[in-house]
């Protein structure tokens, strides 16, 4: 035996070491990488889901229409280098991926982080660019994308609901455009960005006492805290463009959307819907037929 050699003993128990220190600096290196990315997340948030897009259904998000490709990004900023990518092919009115997360309870707060970007070329429709949503039973909210096709854009949100009325504090018919009011709210194509979003519910559908804000790369943009919005709970994340056939000009390349992470927690460690009660909705007032 070489008598600079080591036994076989020791050189196994150095390999396991060595492997250990390995994995440990790993382990330690990634949650060095992803601590603080989300920087508006409420303190003492309670972490539903995580998800890094390795996989989607491994994830328990819901893949409707199978159209989400997975994909890599060796520049993915917080879980390179899987990545989940939507597309709406040139020439084509219709596409896209709809990919729907639900928690097991219904939620009195919410808050959603996402790493995301488009493609370079992406134009977009002239109206408005629909992005993900955070629902709840009667009401579906959404952020969209409004800007000139090709951008600038900036992020929106509608609480894309008819039985809301929220022209007290935001524009167009029944207060359905929330626009940025704190800052920019500017969004760029082609760029990893990072989006945040935290959502409580209103007591009533009239109450006025729902918090909707919303973050651009930590950035605050949209703040609002007099909505109606989710009077009965939070619980469903659903990212989707609607591309039903309603792309007009017809793109003349493919436009793409990216996801790196999602990331979804529930804040203020309760999942009851019930508040103290606020102020009563105003009465339907129904007509009733007897024998």
């Amino acid at each position: 035996m070489d008598g600079n050699s080591t036994s076989q003993p020791s050189q196994r128990l150095a390999t396991i070491v060595a492997v250990l220190t390995f994995c440990a600096g790993f382990v330690g290196a990634q949650e060095g990488h992803a601590a603080g990315v989300w920087t508006n997340e409420p303190a003492g948030a309670s972490v539903v889901l995580d998800c890094p897009f390795n996989s989607v259904s491994g994830c328990g998000i819901l893949d409707v229409y199978s159209s989400a490709e997975l994909t890599s990004d060796s520049n993915a900023p917080i879980s390179p280098s899987g990545v989940v990518k939507s597309t709406l092919y040139a020439g084509n009115s219709a596409g896209g991926m709809q990919l729907n997360y639900v928690t097991p309870q219904v939620h009195n707060e919410m808050y959603v982080g996402l790493m995301w970007r488009t493609n370079p070329q992406f134009l977009g429709r002239p109206a408005n660019n629909k992005t993900f949503f955070v629902r709840g039973p009667q009401n579906n909210g959404v952020f969209y994308m409004v800007g000139t096709p090709g951008g600038p854009f900036r992020l929106v949100f509608s609480h894309n609901s008819g039985a809301l009325d929220n022209s007290h504090t935001c524009g167009a018919d029944l207060g359905l455009g929330c626009e940025p009011n704190v800052g920019s709210g500017a969004v760029p194509t082609g760029v990893w960005t990072k989006l945040e979003a935290y959502f409580k519910k209103s007591t009533t559908a009239t109450s006025r006492d729902g918090i909707v804000r919303w973050w651009i790369n930590g950035v605050p943009a949209g703040n609002y805290t007099n909505m109606n919005y989710a009077q009965n709970g939070l619980n469903e994340w659903v990212w989707s463009e609607t591309w039903d056939g309603t792309v007009n000009p017809l793109p003349t390349v493919d436009w793409n959307h990216y996801i790196d992470h999602l990331h979804i927690s529930i804040p203020g460690g309760s999942s009851s819907t019930d508040q103290p009660p606020g102020p009563p909705a105003m009465p339907t007032m129904r007509s009733v037929t007897t024998p």
